[in-house]
C-alpha cells in the first residue's frame, strides 16, 4: 500500500498536465499549474454577408501557469478578408493584419471543490490602428458528467480613423453573454454546444447592433494536447440599425467555424 502511493499521486500529476478545455469561444475558469506550459492554435473562419464575405482569424498562443492560480500567455494573431466590391464587381482582398495579445487568467474559485468555479480575466490588443481590452468574468460548473459555464464579457476598442482629412478615435464597446453545455461521453470525448449573445455600440454612427449565435461544439482531449472544434451559426439578428428583420449581417457574419489544437509540455 505504501508503494502504490507515490505511483498514484504520480499517475494524478500527468493527468493535470492536460489542459481541461472544453469549449472554443466559452472559457473555463481552469488555469495550468505552475511551470506548466502550452502552446494553442486557432483558426477561425467568419463566412457569409449580404454578398460574399470570408474571413480567416489565426491566433498562435503561448501559456504559462505561473502558480498560486494565476497564468499568462501571449499571442500573435493574424486576419486575412475577401469581400464582393459591388462598385467593381471583383472579390478583393483586403491586406492581412497582424497585432499581438497579452493575457492574464486568475483563478478564484473551483468547479468541483467549491460551489461553482470562478476566474477573472483580461487580455489587451494592440495592432497600428487600435487597441482593444477583453475582461471576463468567467463561471462553471462541472456536475456528474456535465458541464456548465458562463462567460460575462465587456470589450472596450479604441481605433484611429479619419474624419475630414484629420485623425480621429473611433471607440466600439462590445458586451456579450455567452453560455455553453458540455456532457463527457468518456475520458477523451465531449460533445455539446455554445451560445452567444453579442452586442455592439459603436460611437461614429451611435449605432447599437445585437445577434444571437447557437450551434454544437465537439472536443477531444488526450494526455497531453486537445482538439475542439464549434460550428456557430447565427440564429438571429436581435438589433439591426437599418431596422431590416432576419439576420444582422451589417456587423456579424451568418457562419463562424472555430478549431483549436493544444499541447502541453
Amino acid at each position: 500500500m505504501k508503494n502504490a502511493l507515490p505511483i498514484l499521486l504520480m499517475l494524478l500529476s500527468l493527468t493535470a498536465l492536460g489542459q481541461d478545455r472544453i469549449f472554443t469561444y466559452t472559457y473555463q475558469s481552469n488555469v495550468l499549474n505552475k511551470g506548466q506550459k502550452e502552446l494553442e492554435v486557432w483558426t477561425t473562419v467568419l463566412s457569409g454577408k449580404e454578398n460574399y464575405y470570408r474571413e480567416i482569424q489565426n491566433r498562435v498562443e503561448y501559456e504559462v501557469g505561473l502558480g498560486s492560480n494565476l497564468q499568462v500567455a501571449f499571442y500573435l494573431n493574424s486576419k486575412q478578408k475577401a469581400s464582393f466590391d459591388t462598385t467593381s464587381g471583383e472579390i478583393v482582398m483586403e491586406p492581412t493584419e497582424i497585432y499581438v495579445s497579452n493575457e492574464w487568467k486568475y483563478k478564484l474559485a473551483d468547479p468541483v471543490a467549491d460551489a461553482f468555479g470562478f476566474a477573472a480575466y483580461g487580455e489587451i490588443t494592440v495592432a497600428t490602428d487600435e487597441l482593444e481590452l477583453e475582461l471576463k468574468a468567467i463561471f462553471d460548473k462541472r456536475i456528474g458528467n456535465s458541464l456548465h459555464a458562463v462567460n460575462l464579457i465587456f470589450e472596450p476598442e479604441w481605433a484611429a480613423t479619419t474624419v475630414d482629412g484629420k485623425v480621429k478615435t473611433a471607440t466600439e464597446l462590445a458586451y456579450d453573454f455567452n453560455y455553453a453545455y458540455s456532457y463527457k461521453l468518456n475520458n477523451r470525448w465531449n460533445i455539446g454546444t455554445e451560445i452567444i449573445n453579442r452586442n455592439k455600440y459603436i460611437n461614429t454612427d451611435k449605432s447599437t447592433h445585437a445577434a444571437l449565435f447557437a450551434g454544437p461544439t465537439i472536443a477531444y482531449n488526450s494526455s497531453n494536447f486537445w482538439l475542439n472544434l464549434t460550428a456557430l451559426p447565427q440564429i438571429a439578428g436581435i438589433r439591426n440599425p437599418d431596422q431590416s428583420k432576419g439576420l444582422n449581417v451589417a456587423e456579424y457574419t451568418k457562419m463562424e467555424i472555430r478549431l483549436l489544437f493544444s499541447y502541453s509540455f
